[in-house]
């Protein structure tokens, strides 16, 4: 069968109902003129992606829930994030030659930045051990934040992150006095997602100066997010993950790295306002 020759993009996960990726994408490439589409390709199994990448001749693709950690033994190699955490959500294709990287670092400390200096004599709180948490203890540990304590409604998750990182002590699910000597928390659950149940943590005797850190996008208010606001705490959401990561992975691609600006972030909002 004959390569087809296409100047496109994409997304590879399943459900992809949902996703905001080719909107921002696309947005870039018009913003950039370069004569390329980024596409939804929702697979079944993917057994298909050497399909979708070979005889599409697909210039990169990013990959999500369920296909992380499965697509690594489709590829030719990793680059060094993606190597330890042994998960991809980005890959090249080169001449034929099929890199993985893993961006989701780089999308959490944008959205970490915006927190401004964090005190690392106090702990952070993670919450959550599934496929997101490993990215952003990595990130936590890059930044010099050593004290983690990790909560997990199924405590032998997390007792897997805590064997590959030292600076991870486990604790029990919302474990009250903790939490409230927390410098910071990080929710990394689908708790407070559209469709799931709410975080059910109260922020009223945490310490003024402690931040929120909700990588939920949608809503793009969590209940966590609301708490936080209520007592006036310094917080961030999940959007600058999104569109941090996204950019990181259009500037592997091209070699340009594209606008964030208020435009496509307002367009973005409204996209999952309207959800």
């Amino acid at each position: 069968m004959k390569t087809i020759k296409y100047n496109t993009l994409g997304v590879v996960g399943n459900p992809l109902r949902q996703s905001l990726s080719p909107t921002l994408h696309n947005y870039w490439l018009n913003q950039n003129k370069l004569n390329y589409n980024y596409c939804k390709f929702e697979l079944r199994s993917i057994n298909e992606i050497d399909v979708v990448i070979k005889k599409l001749n697909l210039k990169g693709l990013n990959v999500t829930i369920p296909y992380k950690k499965e697509i690594i033994k489709h590829l030719h190699g990793l680059d060094k994030t993606a190597e330890s955490l042994q998960a991809v959500n980005t890959i090249k294709n080169s001449n034929g030659k099929l890199k993985g990287y893993n961006t989701d670092v780089h999308g959490f400390l944008s959205g970490l930045n915006n927190l401004g200096e964090l005190n690392k004599e106090r702990p952070v709180i993670v919450l959550g051990a599934g496929g997101a948490c490993e990215a952003v203890i990595y990130s936590l540990v890059k930044r010099g934040l050593n004290h983690i304590f990790l909560m997990n409604r199924t405590i032998e998750k997390a007792k897997h992150l805590k064997k590959k990182y030292k600076q991870v002590k486990v604790k029990e699910w919302l474990e009250k006095d903790i939490i409230q000597s927390a410098g910071l928390i990080v929710n990394c659950t689908s708790l407070g997602m559209v469709g799931y149940p709410s975080l059910p943590l109260n922020l009223g005797k945490v310490g003024k100066d402690t931040k929120i850190y909700d990588i939920v996008y949608n809503p793009l208010e969590t209940k966590l997010i609301k708490e936080a606001k209520k007592y006036k705490l310094k917080y961030v959401t999940g959007l600058p993950m999104f569109l941090g990561q996204a950019q990181k992975s259009f500037e592997i691609w091209f070699g340009i790295t594209p606008k964030i600006n208020e435009y496509i972030t307002s367009k973005i909002k409204g996209k999952i306002k309207n959800q």
